[in-house]
């Protein structure tokens, strides 16, 4: 039993070393690039601890929502389902929460009045979640392809409302915004950091986090999630619903996205605006898959990311190099943790090939 306790943390620490080995890899990389564009080659190295000692409330800011996104694709891909659509669906939980909150009275107590815009953001995302979950499972669709493309519906539907239904009076045609919500909606910003952008959603996201890690390792619908992803067909004839496990996580996925569009307009905007959301759910599936899919993990992945986009953000302001550099050095970094997923299936074709040429030559 020992033992076993030991390869387990073995295997742990070596899963853990590989993670932290890509990030320092990656911001070699980087890192040579600047040098080679005649940019100070430390200027992310700078932005990210600037973003880890003196501005932690910009990071906490950032990892909240990139964390929930890593959480939502998590979620999915343990049942090899792929969500691309956690974009679309915080749009949706968005609107659903700012619909509700400027419906809201304004004398509500402010924790019920939370409770319930939260609450209408986790079903319109869910139930924005359904369609290609819905179509996947009666229709045999990609759900790759209709996630992808339902977040252009959402983003336009976004600008439908902010120019019609939504729109504030108040702002003429200055805005494409919503009215500004009431303030027993608002999500309160963290006591201990102040002034600050970070909010509670912070706790949320520990919370989702700690509310996962339980079900797939805890539960027996954990169990179920990882094997239906692993072998559908042994689900099935063990007598469990792969196509019902899959609406489940789909549905609770699009729910985590709603809590994300929930979040940005209690707490970071106050209103819905037009084309607000920076591609939270695509940075989402990087987390998530630097994370090796583990919640727990994927919590700590968001928060290298939320150093890392405040980092950027803090490394256009104290240095000379612009944002457009800032954006390569990211997808330097997303291309250095993708490898990681790319490169053992290139060896397994070579060795596959090399083992069919020396089959052809022995016959």
């Amino acid at each position: 039993m020992e033992n076993k306790k030991k390869s387990k943390i073995i295997s742990a620490l070596g899963i853990v070393g590989k993670q932290v080995g890509l990030i320092i890899v990656a911001l070699l990389l980087a890192t040579i690039f600047l040098a080679a564009s005649d940019y100070d080659p430390f200027a992310i190295i700078r932005g990210i601890w600037n973003s880890m000692t003196s501005d932690i409330a910009g990071t906490i800011r950032w990892m909240t929502p990139l964390a929930l996104a890593g959480l939502a694709v998590c979620v999915t891909y343990k049942a090899k389902v792929f969500n691309l659509g956690v974009d679309g669906q915080l749009y949706m939980g968005a609107a659903a929460a700012t619909a509700v909150a400027v419906n809201l009275p304004v004398d509500l107590n402010q924790g019920v009045s939370v409770v319930v815009v939260f609450f209408a953001a986790m079903l319109a995302g869910a139930a924005f979640a359904m369609i290609p979950a819905l179509m996947k499972v009666y229709l045999n669709t990609n759900e790759i392809v209709s996630t992808l493309l339902l977040n252009f519906i959402a983003e336009l539907f976004i600008e439908y409302l902010v120019t019609g239904p939504l729109r504030d009076p108040a702002e003429g045609t200055n805005l494409n915004a919503s009215a500004v919500l009431p303030e027993n909606t608002w999500l309160p910003r963290l006591s201990w950091l102040h002034p600050s952008s970070a909010n509670i959603g912070f706790y949320i996201a520990i919370i989702v986090m700690v509310v996962l890690a339980f079900v797939f390792f805890k539960t027996s619908f954990g169990h179920e999630i990882k094997i239906v992803g692993s072998n559908p067909v042994l689900a099935r004839y063990s007598g469990m619903k792969p196509k019902k496990t899959i609406i489940q996580v789909m549905a609770i996925s699009g729910a985590i996205g709603g809590i994300i569009g929930a979040i940005e307009v209690t707490a970071v905007q106050h209103r819905l605006l037009a084309g607000f959301n920076p591609d939270f759910g695509m940075t989402g599936i990087v987390v998530s898959l630097l994370a090796n899919n583990n919640p727990i993990g994927v919590f700590f992945s968001g928060a290298f990311f939320g150093a890392l986009h405040n980092g950027g953000i803090n490394m256009e302001r104290i240095t000379d190099v612009p944002s457009a550099v800032t954006d390569i050095v990211t997808g330097i970094i997303f291309l250095t943790i993708g490898a990681k997923f790319v490169l053992p299936k290139i060896k397994k074709a070579i060795a596959a090939k090399k083992s069919e040429n020396k089959g052809g030559k022995t016959v």
